[in-house]
């Protein structure tokens, strides 16, 4: 005989899986709120730049070293372009959040420290653009007044075009000390040239020379001249020790001769990070003056304007924004063809019609 308090199979089961149902919903539960907790709103970034300069990948990872395990609700674009404009590079961020937009300009003679100043930039404007979303608490509020009722309310207003910077921290009270917070600090940025061109001065100059004389000669000299972006102008003149010159046939009589040049310089460098290559034309003018030497010849003096044009190179290395070291090599090619001769002895030298050049020295940008 069956008893009247059994129940039928069918509700056991019933009952049964309604059980096992509702502990597989509430186990769901408790494994996904922990981790939607940890979980913080990715950073959309937008970054544009030139081969060379930090990418993408490297902002990020400076960011993630920057936020650490910080955990931000706001979802977050960020649009960093950097761009190239007269041997300087220029960083501009910019900032969305909700309907605020935060800007940031950064300038340097070289990009690849960028993506930690820009991770820095980015963790600050983060900062601000929470700490005015959020309310901000209230420690020093003053007591309600007893003809008012109910608690007092404050407002605030968010500029919709540009995040503030962070308020700053009001002054602790004498019994109480302040805490410290840890410092972030951006790299210096130098100051940008407002020029496009610049004055520049080579001195002092040390150059040696083969030609247009049968021996080499060293010359010492400088120059001025002016830049305009990749461009350069450029006069320099050199004043070259005195040479004796003998007559092929009769060697006891001769000439001393001075020589001092002046060329114009036109250059175009090409540059890479601290060192500068530049392909160059050059025309010069040269003053030679010759004495007669010999037995029985009058000492007497004579002039005459030799002309040149030719190739040149030069090469810089920069030891700062404002000083070089300098290498240029020239050659030049005679276009007069000038000669050497004595009353009564007749010629005693002809010019080479190619000489060439190399000057050492130091560059001064002005």
């Amino acid at each position: 005989m069956t008893s009247r308090f059994a129940q039928p199979p069918s509700q056991i089961q019933a009952r049964a899986r309604r059980a096992a149902t509702t502990s597989c919903i509430v186990l769901g539960l408790l494994l996904t709120v922990p981790a939607l907790a940890d979980q913080s709103v990715p950073i959309d970034i937008r970054w544009e730049s030139p081969s060379g300069c930090p990418q993408e990948r490297d902002v990020r990872e400076q960011i993630d070293k920057v936020l650490g395990t910080s955990r931000h609700d706001t979802a977050f674009r960020v649009e960093g372009t950097i761009t190239r404009n007269d041997r300087r590079y220029r960083l501009e961020l910019v900032l969305h959040v909700r309907d605020l937009v935060g800007t940031r300009t950064l300038e340097s003679s070289s990009c690849k420290d960028f993506d930690g100043a820009a991770a820095v930039e980015i963790g600050l404007l983060i900062h601000s653009a929470e700490a005015t979303v959020a309310p901000i608490p209230l420690d020093n509020e003053p007591p309600p007044s007893s003809a008012s009722k109910g608690p007092e309310t404050t407002s605030s207003t968010v500029t919709k075009d540009a995040i503030p910077d962070p308020p700053k921290a009001s002054e602790p009270k004498p019994e109480s000390k302040p805490e410290v917070e840890p410092e972030i600090t951006k790299p210096p940025s130098p100051e940008p040239s407002q020029r496009s061109w610049h004055a520049i001065v080579q001195a002092p100059l040390l150059a040696r020379g083969k030609g247009p004389l049968p021996q080499s000669a060293t010359g010492v000299g400088a120059a001025f001249g002016l830049e305009f972006a990749s461009w350069q102008l450029q006069i320099n003149a050199l004043a070259w020790q005195r040479q004796t010159v003998q007559a092929q046939d009769l060697p006891m009589y001769g000439a001393e001769v001075d020589r001092i040049t002046a060329a114009l310089w036109t250059c175009h460098e090409s540059r890479l990070s601290w060192f500068g290559f530049s392909p160059c034309l050059t025309t010069g003018l040269e003053r030679v003056a010759a004495t007669g030497t010999g037995r029985n010849i009058v000492p007497s003096t004579q002039h005459a304007i030799r002309m040149t044009a030719g190739p040149g190179v030069q090469g810089r290395v920069y030891l700062a924004n404002w000083i070089r070291l300098l290498t240029a090599v020239g050659a030049q090619i005679d276009l007069s063809h000038p000669q050497i001769s004595l009353a009564g002895i007749g010629s005693v030298y002809n010019f080479t019609p190619l000489s060439l050049t190399i000057a050492l020295g130091l560059e001064w940008s002005l």
